[in-house]
């Protein structure tokens, strides 16, 4: 212990000692190095060097301000520019924007002006009187909004007049005109009673009379009814033509129908009353495909009276391939001699142009083959309506003229029928159609013909629906009255009825859904 002291007292001064020495040579080299470095700095050169670079930086730093004060002046110039144009244009854009609101202020007072004056004179026309003048002593006031109603009172009474003096049929002729005189009075009656007479506006003198169809046959669904034309078991009346010689046709000739004619010529109601006289006289079972089924004048509303019967199924367009299918198979059926021909189906598709751009037309194509093939053995007939019939309506489809073997034209442009009519002839009787009802029928088996069809309402439909329920319940009980006694003809007749219940309540599921 005492040896390790006197060593450490012997190092710690050693070590001290070369810790001085090494300091005092540090500082010697130190100080010898900072004396070359001022002799360096004071030289001449470098003393000309440091000077030349202070006055370029002095020289750049004034020549940057002169820049900044050079764009802050520019500044300052475009913005003063600036507000002096807005200044100057402020009377311009006043004066605009005061003849822009002037001007939207004038045209919807001049709309409002041009409205009131039609509403006014809409009103002023609707309230109008006409003094019809039928015969020679016959002067009967109407008011101009009620000539739709008074017009086929017009006409019937005419019609009485001229067959009165074309015929021995006097008395026919005298008890029409009694009743149809009767019918006037009471109708003058109610007017004056609801609305006043009004001074008279508007007259239709004896020498220009109003004009009245020329034809002097029956075209009323109810009369046609009540005589028995429209009937159960007859071909369907299709209507007179202008010879005044009934046209009949059976649905075997029909087979596939194409009806077209623009608004107002009497297209749907004309599908209308085929549908439902084909129901009546041939027992058909019809499936109705309508875009337009929630509008009040529409196929579907029109028919709405036969669906209660059975008859008729208003399917929802988006069902439209099941629909096919299920047709499909049932011709299929039919052809194999699986199920029996009656009754007949027929399948009415409104706005078929429509059709053309889905994926299933060619499945619809296909099942109109075998209709126009096969007729006799499926019994089924189709029947589709459109507007127009151009190959571009139809988006190129102009296969479906192959399929096409009957047509109903009504009034329309000769341009919107190029995939029906291909002869001048037929295109020149298109020109003879004039009135609602008149179209041009054309089959395979006859000559084209222009024929005025009956115009069917929802109370014709509403009589064909209550004919053919009465005739459901008188089948139903001369079976129950025979006994159906042959056990064979239960069986067939049990599997026909199953067939059919089955085909109606699927489409019935298509129509709810």
């Amino acid at each position: 212990m005492k040896h390790l002291v006197k060593i450490l007292a012997l190092v710690i001064p050693g070590i001290a000692l070369v810790f001085l020495l090494l300091s005092i040579i540090w500082n010697t080299i130190v100080s010898s190095h900072l004396k070359q470095l001022d002799k360096t700095l004071l030289s001449p050169t470098t003393l000309e060097a440091t000077q030349e670079a202070l006055t370029e930086k002095a020289s750049y730093q004034a020549a940057e301000f002169r820049a900044k004060r050079v764009k802050e002046e520019a500044e300052s110039h475009y913005e003063i520019e600036r507000l002096r144009l807005k200044i100057e244009m402020l009377p311009r854009y006043a004066a605009l924007n005061f003849y822009s609101i002037i001007g939207i202020i004038s045209v919807f007072a001049l709309s409002l002006i041009v409205l009131a004056y039609g509403y006014a004179k809409a009103k002023i026309q609707q309230s109008s009187i006409c003094t019809a003048r039928i015969g020679q002593h016959s002067e009967i006031p109407v008011h101009y909004q009620d000539l739709p109603n008074f017009y086929p009172i017009a006409v019937n009474l005419s019609l009485a007049e001229i067959q009165a003096s074309i015929s021995n049929s006097h008395e026919n002729a005298y008890q029409m005109s009694r009743q149809m005189i009767e019918d006037i009075t009471s109708y003058t009656r109610a007017i004056a009673g609801k609305r006043g007479l009004c001074s008279s506006a508007v007259s239709f003198s004896q020498d220009h009379p109003p004009a009245l169809v020329t034809a002097t046959f029956p075209t009323q669904v109810a009369e046609l009814l009540k005589n028995g034309v429209i009937a159960s078991g007859k071909s369907l009346f299709l209507g007179y033509n202008h010879q005044g010689q009934a046209q009949y046709r059976t649905l075997y000739e029909l087979k596939t129908l194409a009806v077209a004619g623009w608004q107002g010529s009497g297209k749907t109601r004309s599908l209308a009353y085929l549908a439902a006289s084909s129901v009546l006289a041939a027992n058909a079972r019809a499936y109705i495909i309508d875009p337009h089924q929630h509008q009040p004048e529409s196929l579907s509303s029109l028919l709405q009276p036969l669906v209660n019967t059975s008859h008729v199924s208003i399917i929802n367009p988006f069902h439209t391939p099941k629909l096919l299918k299920e047709l499909h198979a049932t011709l299929k059926r039919r052809m194999n001699g699986d199920e029996p021909a009656n009754p007949g189906i027929l399948l009415v598709i409104d706005e078929l142009a429509g059709l053309a751009s889905m994926e299933y037309f060619n499945l619809l194509l296909a099942f109109l083959e075998q209709c126009t093939e096969e007729a006799s053995k499926t019994n089924m007939v189709f029947m589709g309506s459109s507007e127009k019939w151009t190959i571009r309506n139809f988006h190129g489809r102009e296969d479906i003229r192959n399929y096409m073997r009957s047509m109903l034209i009504h009034k329309t442009k000769l341009s919107q029928t190029e995939l029906l009519l291909e002869d001048a002839q037929d295109r020149l009787l298109i020109k003879q159609l004039h009135q609602p009802g008149e179209a041009l029928l054309m089959t395979d088996y006859h000559a084209p013909t222009v024929v005025t069809l009956p115009m069917c309402t929802h109370e014709d439909i509403q009589s064909i629906a209550s004919i053919v329920g009465n005739n459901e319940t008188a089948d139903d009980d001369r079976l129950y009255a025979l006994g159906m006694k042959n056990d064979g003809r239960k069986k067939n007749s049990a599997k026909s009825s199953t067939q059919v219940k089955m085909m109606t309540g699927g489409m019935r599921k298509l129509s709810q859904a």
